[in-house]
């Protein structure tokens, strides 16, 4: 071979290696995108609410039951959708709950009522679910735990990510086409997704792109694997005190959450005289503020582990760093300045996203891979749970116009979330039947 041809092949194995050895950052990339149109679509009615409301004469209280259908549908699926990961394996478990949820979101243009958007919105919370555990259990299989944060970070960046561009977005397609026309356009946007998903994603061990250095990395998790490789029963999860911690801490966190994502464009439009050209040139910020509180968490923990912490040191820390933020969202309703407001949801937002990150990590410590479908599964469902009973409440007291106790609640149940997290073991648990003392 002549040494052009040399050049070549040498040019070609650079190129090649690198892009063999980060197979599982291209998997986090598509992750990323997935929770992007995942909560586009998820955040777009709450952007044209107003309009849908007036359309279809909807008090707070069918609102209200309009959510709670959703969340519902949402905890069911939570709950099931992560064992169906574990049983049906990522890869399916991606397609099934892409496809489901992107023909839902395209349904939501045919409503007529309060019964069908009802309806429909079921569909959605059904197949949107089931996302989020296929997502951690994917990054439970390639990622070590002291990188597991930065990668679950960025699976839920693309959350945030999703909720910034939803008011642009959906504000201009609803102002152009009309909010029938872009329920159809988001909810198209899933179908996007498989392609990609087809291409890259594979069980590691199975992966022919996988480089020598990467699979290096993937040893080190083999042997946690090999140690634990009976798949751990819900009932099994039920016996741990770590375990009830996780489900009492994401009873009272989620409910935070989906206020933010549901009732505060309606609640500007409303009660603060935001328009919805204002809507959508300022409610994007918070989220970008939401963007860098995933980044900063993930990172942080991450970083914390590397320099010799114990993961529940790392994990608690951020928590709590995170969770002294939240009592600033408290000022919001007194805020008396359109920038005032959207600075008080920025620094709220923020202090979220740093305790949501490492809650929703700490699953993928406590559970060996083929199991944290199931343990996240029921950690989302009693979240989901608690945010049905905290929706309900919040349009009782939205319609007796009661936003200081609404923000007062929604600022101080993180906090409390957090305190709570500070008394869980975290480490990976103990089958009983081999440490009777776990």
């Amino acid at each position: 071979m002549n040494q052009a041809g040399k050049v070549l092949v040498s040019e070609e194995s650079r190129t090649t290696r690198f892009r063999l050895s980060t197979v599982r950052w291209w998997i986090v990339g598509v992750l990323f995108f997935g929770g992007v149109v995942n909560y586009l679509d998820r955040v777009a009615l709450s952007i044209v609410a107003p309009q849908v409301r007036e359309e279809f004469h909807l008090t707070n209280s069918d609102y209200a039951l309009i959510l709670n259908l959703f969340m519902a549908a949402y905890a069911f699926s939570y709950g099931f959708g992560g064992k169906l990961a574990d049983w049906l394996g990522t890869r399916a478990s991606y397609y099934l709950a892409v496809t489901w949820w992107s023909i839902a979101a395209c349904l939501h243009s045919l409503s007529q009522g309060l019964a069908s958007l009802g309806a429909f919105r079921l569909l959605l919370g059904l197949g949107e679910a089931a996302y989020f555990p296929t997502g951690i259990r994917a990054i439970s299989e390639w990622f070590q735990p002291r990188d597991r944060s930065k990668a679950i970070g960025l699976l839920l960046m693309g959350i945030s990510v999703g909720a910034l561009l939803g008011p642009p977005v959906v504000a201009f397609l609803t102002l152009r086409y009309g909010w029938r026309s872009m329920f159809l356009i988001t909810g198209a946007l899933g179908f996007l997704l498989l392609i990609p998903w087809t291409v890259l994603y594979r069980r590691p061990e199975a992966h022919p792109w996988v480089g020598e250095p990467e699979r290096e990395y993937l040893r080190g998790m083999e042997a946690a694997v090999t140690s634990s490789s009976e798949r751990i029963q819900v009932r099994d999860f039920l016996r741990y005190r770590a375990v009830w911690t996780v489900i009492v801490a994401r009873t009272l966190l989620d409910s935070t959450n989906y206020f933010f994502l549901f009732w505060i464009p309606d609640y500007l439009f409303r009660e603060r005289g935001f328009s919805m050209a204002m809507i959508g040139a300022l409610l994007w910020i918070p989220y970008l503020f939401s963007d860098f509180g995933m980044i900063v968490g993930g990172w942080s923990s991450s970083a914390l582990i590397r320099r010799g912490h114990g993961v529940g040191f790392a994990r608690k820390s951020c928590m709590i760093a995170g969770a002294s933020l939240l009592p600033l969202g408290i000022l919001i309703n007194v805020a008396t300045t359109p920038g005032w407001i959207i600075t008080l949801i920025s620094v709220a937002l923020f202090g979220f996203a740093i305790l949501a990150v490492n809650i929703q990590t700490v699953s993928t410590d406590l559970s060996p891979s083929h199991s944290v479908g199931t343990l996240y599964g029921i950690a989302g469902l009693a979240g989901s749970v608690g945010a049905v009973f905290w929706q309900f409440i919040i349009g009782k007291l939205a319609d007796s116009q009661q936003y200081t106790t609404i923000f007062g609640l929604v600022s101080l149940l993180p906090v409390a979330t957090a305190l709570i997290m500070l008394t869980a073991p975290i480490k990976l648990l103990q089958r009983r039947a081999e440490n009777r003392t776990a």
